[in-house]
């Protein structure tokens, strides 16, 4: 398995530095978010595009997925505003094309929350509106779709493991896959084997942090409720070999690094207990 930092960790920091010190980790890779200052899709300028491409080479960190901003104003897959929705496709297709020139293999969008007052049914009936289209263009243009679900305290349409089966299996594409963030199913006392049995193959991804166990807060290996080791020996026994990225936050705002080295830390120790 490969290991990801995420650089929202670093999200008070230039890019450079955070390719920097994940580098200097010993991190495999480094999830590439799409805000700013970072990589916001509509900065992404040929001159840009080029610079990023030049800290992986001079870094040899690669970048797993790509991280559109889609949880808050002004993107929401969920919106009951058409208008929204429409923007958020357009946006969506250019993550995209964007991922495309950096060579990122995958995009993470998420449904986000349709707000109070609003039924299923028509939640999903918008979730299509906007997905439908973006998948069209993920096809075109040869990039990978991560769905994930989210907490009920971040989403009220896709949070459920059904709901995401759901999901994906009316888009019906290849180019669709989804990803288990660890938190998840603990929030929404879902077991963690549902999750690989009922995705099989469509699990392309991992987020592999500890929780709370009340809310959605990412929190170290090792400092929640979680028993990583063990959630990380049934990961090994579904013959999962893809990425374990750590998705901790805001948590290092002033000092990424000293978050970001003891989690590689951490999950190394774990990793060759169970060599």
């Amino acid at each position: 398995m490969k290991i990801a930092t995420t650089s929202p960790l670093f999200a008070r920091h230039p890019l450079e530095k955070a390719f920097q010190i994940a580098s200097s980790l010993g991190y495999d890779g480094i999830e590439l978010w799409g805000g700013r200052p970072h990589a916001y899709a509509y900065d992404m300028t040929p001159e840009r595009i080029d610079q990023i491409l030049r800290l992986k080479e001079r870094y040899r960190v690669d970048i797993p997925i790509y991280l559109p901003e889609v949880t808050s104003y002004p993107y929401n897959v969920s919106s009951p505003d058409p208008v929204e929705r429409e923007e958020t496709v357009v946006y969506l297709k250019r993550g995209l094309e964007v991922a495309r020139a950096l060579g990122i293999p995958r995009v993470l969008i998420n449904s986000g929350h349709a707000g109070f007052g609003t039924t299923r049914r028509e939640n999903m009936k918008n979730i299509r509106s906007v997905f439908l289209p973006v998948v069209a263009h993920a096809e075109k243009v040869g990039v990978d779709i991560i769905i994930e679900a989210l907490t009920p305290m971040e989403s009220n349409t896709i949070f459920l493991l059904d709901d995401l089966v759901e999901l994906i299996e009316d888009l019906n594409s290849d180019r669709v896959k989804s990803m288990l963030d660890t938190v998840t199913p603990l929030i929404n006392y879902e077991p963690y084997y549902e999750h690989f049995e009922k995705l099989g193959d469509k699990l392309d991804y991992i987020h592999f942090v500890d929780s709370n166990g009340i809310d959605q807060t990412h929190m170290g290996i090792g400092t929640g409720v979680l028993d990583m080791r063990e959630l990380l020996d049934l990961i090994r026994r579904y013959h999962y070999d893809g990425w374990l990225s750590i998705e901790l936050l805001s948590c290092g705002a002033r000092e990424p690094e000293i978050y970001a080295g003891r989690e590689i830390r951490a999950l190394r120790r774990l990793l060759s207990e169970l060599e």
